[in-house]
């Protein structure tokens, strides 16, 4: 039985990196830095990413309308942005209409729309309608005149900016909507149990869709995050919607996040980040050598996911790979039975953070000891035989680099045991080039 294998996050293509890397050019000429702004860029990043991620009681509503942080934002936060959501919007099957509209929730600097622009450019010859939703007017301009920078004059697509929140009337029906990084922090502002409130939101969503419309929810890799979109995945299949990703399967959502249970989230290498935006993170002591999200992609009724072939489970690989104690490498995943372990020894190799396998059923039940997950054994595809085992039977490894003499901080950081991940600022984990791998703690 032949094995096929997809990826979720591609590397970038030198079209996209070619975008990403002038970027900072669109950034100079459209949003230069005032001189006294230049001198402390790095002091306004670093305060706004404490103010993000840390106690964020001291930030404004509105805190993209004050100078100093919309200049951090836009110089950090925004190319960051830019490149996570581009990985992402190469791998989804996002095939909009001529004539189609896309609906942005929470819009910021038009991030979605210049991601889309960047990752896909079989959409730019189409005519599309952004209706950009937004409480603070200032970055949905300054979005504005960075995309028409970016995608010309000439570009058939147009930007309509409209000052609102999440459950705000638009007009026109959306053949996408969008919401990125905005979920996790509205479910988080209110009393409401979260069952309530994921009622309520995946109802306005619903109201919003076009027939034949498509939702897609994007949020930051943490705990919570994962937590709130399991609950919005369960309303949704409730209603009669269809889970297009990352799920596998419309059972329950062994990766929930709850009561101390892994949560779904993906790591991906920021090796192909510009290396602009790197050295910026350096001198912000803000370095990375890998991003994180978490998110949901949901059609309608009728709007078929992939289906296994028969005999088949999909499994979508989840976490890093890791080294178990008994030998080989292990990685989380999900499928329809739930939490699925792969295995690979042998010479067989792990899958992307993300990558999706059709794998025979095991004929063995086996259990992991440490996290209760049904355990699958990798087989060894045509492309592992052509690369040869190393002699020590390891991956293949690419020497990481270092920045200002230090390893990078992870944005997602080791699975712990029975699953789970831990917050992110835990220790440093050991990366391999083929699927970034980490080891997995001991007893």
């Amino acid at each position: 039985m032949s094995i096929k294998v997809s990826s979720l996050f591609p590397l970038p293509t030198a079209e996209i990196s070619k975008e990403l890397d002038s970027y900072v050019r669109i950034l100079d000429k459209i949003v230069p830095l005032k001189s006294r702004f230049q001198q402390e860029i790095q002091y306004a990043v670093r305060d706004l990413s404490r103010a993000l991620t840390g106690e964020r009681s001291s930030l404004s509503n509105d805190y993209m309308g004050d100078p100093r942080s919309l200049n951090a934002y836009l110089r950090y936060f925004l190319p960051w942005n830019l490149y996570r959501l581009a990985r992402l919007f190469q791998g989804l099957d996002i095939d909009l209409p001529d004539g189609g509209v896309v609906a942005d929730l929470g819009a910021g600097p038009l991030t979605v729309a210049q991601a889309l622009w960047i990752a896909r450019p079989d959409l730019r010859s189409k005519k599309l309608t952004f209706i950009n939703v937004d409480r603070t007017p200032k970055p949905m301009r300054e979005g504005a005149n960075l995309f028409s920078e970016l995608a010309g004059q000439d570009s058939p697509w147009k930007m309509v900016n409209v000052k609102g929140g999440s459950t705000s009337k638009i007009r026109e029906k959306a053949d996408l909507l969008v919401t990125a990084n905005m979920v996790n922090e509205a479910s988080a502002g209110t009393r409401i149990p979260l069952p309530v409130w994921a009622e309520n939101f995946c109802h306005s969503m619903a109201t919003k869709l076009a027939p034949g419309g498509r939702i897609l929810i994007i949020e930051p890799g943490i705990r919570r995050s994962g937590r709130v979109l399991s609950v919005i995945r369960e309303e949704f299949i409730e209603a009669g919607y269809s889970i297009l990703g990352p799920c596998t399967h419309a059972g329950e959502c062994p990766m929930s996040g709850d009561q101390g249970k892994a949560w779904c989230h993906f790591n991906f290498d920021s090796d192909h980040a510009p290396k602009w935006l790197q050295e910026l993170s350096a001198r912000c002591r803000l370095e990375k050598d890998n991003v994180s999200l978490s998110f949901l992609y949901v059609g309608q009724y009728n709007d078929e996911p992939e289906q296994a072939r028969e005999g088949e489970i999909l499994i979508r690989a989840i976490s890093d790979s890791f080294r178990l104690d008994e030998g080989g490498f292990g990685q989380y995943g999900c499928a329809e039975p739930g939490q699925i372990l792969l295995v690979a020894r042998g010479g067989a190799k792990t899958l992307y953070p993300g990558g999706i396998i059709g794998m025979p059923l095991p004929e063995e039940d086996k259990k992991d000891a440490k996290s209760g997950a049904m355990i699958v054994d990798l087989p060894v595809r045509d492309q592992d035989k052509k690369r040869g085992p190393k002699p020590d039977g390891k991956p293949f490894e690419k020497p990481q680099p270092k920045r200002n003499g230090k390893r990078p901080e992870r944005d997602g950081n080791r699975p712990a045991r029975g699953g789970s991940r831990p917050e992110r600022g835990d220790k440093k984990t050991e990366r391999h080039q083929s699927n970034g791998q980490v080891r997995r703690p001991k007893k």
